[in-house]
């Protein structure tokens, strides 16, 4: 059995793209605002009534409210970010036990005392996904018709970042870990595999021994809700993006009756069993695959066309037989086939990353296998110094703590071996370690069977091309919930809300601010026009266009971003997903582009 406990077969879930909040956060910035269109004639919304209204909902945690002060240095942070820390208690079900704590982020609503809804608590993904970073540098991108509202609120979940963060191994363990073969050849490497597999578990439990049992998406979901009380709201106002989708989805099963209002975007599998989820999320990206491929071969920009297919094939080949070393910052590393596929997965997140991708593949040995190993990095947490977050180390907690499974070597052996027919390319990444967590001890609070029947509606938002979550997850979820719609967007990438223009934008906003369910079967199409792979700068442009910016202006924009730092830099940042760098860029540049380029 092949096991691969960091890079496991649970769901590849990660927050927003940093292009992806650079297109939304430019958009806050020029000032550019959303128009909402009717998607299906003849159906009207449906508005919910406000949960908050009528008797308060039962609340008998009393927790203390949360001191908000400025956020320090640490956090690299756009200006009015205050931070906080709220004390929860480490095991739910003991309420007056140990506690752990909680690091959270706050901007403050813009509207007025009577305009002000409430609170609008927000998780990123993941698991292992810091929404203090994520709000950070997000909360630009959100429509003043939000922000008029709500309080913008995120935290790192338990385990995470700077909430008491866990740690199973250090950065050479994990470059070492990551480097595993995940085909090996010889009982000596099966051997080996299966070591840093059981090291990453017992680190894990031994260097972890409080949270080792509390980390289950059920725990983060009483912090939420000891979140929302402690903010002073009656009901749960919520988004969350990828793996945040389950835990809105487990916070709406335990607490019907305290939701508001509820957004999952790029769903999760809510009762799936791990092979299950491992099959459908590994024929996901054999389907972007596909799509990436078409795409390029349809392109007359793209590197590999045309026959891409091939092309990617004999790369891959070429690194079977003779890996490629990198040599970076005093550490050499190798990409071989299996880091290859894991870049190449990470490149399907986000069609801004396509033409830089294929350019890696045709460049493999003169500069290609470092942008590939740098795809691979933003998906485990791994600096450029070769220090790493802690969210690798969270993330195969949290899926331990929420495996239901418990496979035995000789079942995981045998799903292994369906994933794999079923889904070649990827089934080898996301199909190997569904017996890594076997041995993982039981949480004090598992994840429930999702089910929310009696809650106010949920809205769900799914993408036809999310590689990560596909599009049937969020079908599912709605099923599951019993008191779901589903928004869906007919484009590529993973999630849709703040980055797939004004159609899913608007929907969401008026679901948040007014109840206003979208009419069933509502779909907003993808943008139209745009060539992936007609260079970086162009593809974001595309995208900033199609979100409502004149043309004009986001060439201005995206120009003088790559004048200032160059092209090198700008891919950089957006293989490296530097968030903080594109945010601060996109401030400056917009500010200087909007008053000299005309609004047309």
């Amino acid at each position: 059995m092949h096991r691969r406990p960091m890079v496991s077969s649970r769901p590849l879930t990660s927050p927003l793209s940093a292009t992806a909040v650079l297109v939304a956060a430019l958009l806050a910035l020029s000032g550019c605002s959303a128009t909402f269109d009717d998607r299906s004639a003849g159906q009207s919304p449906t508005t919910l009534k406000d949960a908050s209204e009528g008797s308060p909902a039962p609340d008998q945690q009393r927790e203390t409210k949360i001191d908000w002060t400025d956020c320090d240095d640490s956090v690299n942070a756009l200006s009015g970010l205050e931070c906080g820390e709220l004390e929860v208690p480490l095991d739910p079900n003991e309420p007056d036990g140990d506690r752990t704590s909680l690091a959270l982020a706050r901007v403050r609503s813009t509207g007025t005392a009577e305009e002000r809804i409430g609170s609008l608590i927000i998780n990123p993904g993941g698991p292992g996904g810091s929404g203090v970073e994520f709000l950070g540098s997000a909360a630009p991108a959100f429509p003043s018709e939000l922000t008029d509202r709500f309080d913008l609120v995120s935290f790192d979940p338990r385990g995470v970042g700077a909430s008491d963060p866990v740690r199973c191994l250090d950065d050479t363990e994990k470059d070492e870990e990551l480097s595993v073969d995940l085909t090996p050849d010889t009982a000596e490497e099966q051997a080996e595999v299966d070591r840093l597999a059981d090291r990453v578990r017992i680190e894990c439990e031994q260097r972890n021994p409080e949270l080792s049992t509390h980390m289950s998406t059920a725990d983060v979901a009483a912090d939420v809700d000891r979140i929302r009380s402690a903010v002073g709201d009656e009901k749960l106002s919520y988004l969350g993006f990828s793996y945040g989708s389950s835990i809105g989805a487990v916070y709406a099963t335990l607490f019907p009756e305290r939701v508001r209002a509820v957004v999952l975007d790029g769903s999760t599998d809510p009762n799936a069993s791990a092979e299950e989820q491992a099959l459908t999320q590994a024929t996901g990206f054999e389907r972007a695959l596909d799509r990436f491929v078409a795409a390029c071969d349809a392109s007359t920009s793209c590197p590999l066309a045309p026959g891409a297919r091939a092309k990617i094939e004999e790369a891959r080949a070429s690194l079977d037989a003779q890996p490629v070393e990198v040599d970076a910052n005093g550490i050499t590393r190798t990409l071989g086939p299996d880091l290859f596929d894991f870049g190449l997965a990470t490149a399907l997140y986000d069609t801004s990353l396509w033409q830089s991708t294929a350019q890696a593949v045709v460049d493999l040995r003169s500069g290609g296998a470092a942008k590939l190993l740098a795809l691979v990095d933003r998906q485990v947490g791994r600096n450029s110094d070769g220090t790493y977050d802690n969210s690798s180390d969270a993330q195969i907690m949290v899926n331990c703590s929420d495996d239901v499974d418990r496979l035995d070597a000789e079942a995981a052996a045998a799903a292994e071996d369906r994933i794999v027919a079923a889904a070649p390319r990827f089934g080898p990444l996301l199909g190997t370690g569904l017996d890594d967590c076997s041995a993982w001890p039981e949480p004090t609070k598992p994840i429930p069977s999702i089910a929310a029947p009696e809650s106010p509606t949920v809205l769900v938002v799914g993408t036809v091309g999310d590689p990560a979550t596909p599009y049937e997850w969020s079908q599912r979820m709605v099923e599951a919930l019993g008191s779901a719609e589903l928004l869906t967007y007919e484009g590529d990438g993973h999630t849709a809300f703040l980055t797939a223009g004004p159609c899913i934008t608007e929907a969401v906003t008026k679901y948040l601010v007014d109840l206003t369910v979208p009419p069933v079967g509502s779909r907003c199409p993808a943008a139209a026009g745009a060539d992936p792979f007609a260079g970086l700068g162009e593809t974001v442009i595309e995208q900033l266009a199609a979100g409502g910016i004149p043309r004009t202006l986001a060439e201005c924009i995206v120009g003088k971003i790559v004048e200032e730092v160059g092209e090198d830099e700008f891919e950089r940042i957006i293989l490296e997903n530097d968030v903080d760098a594109l945010t601060k860029l996109a401030t400056a540049q917009t500010l200087a582009c909007a008053t000299t380029e005309p609004r047309n």
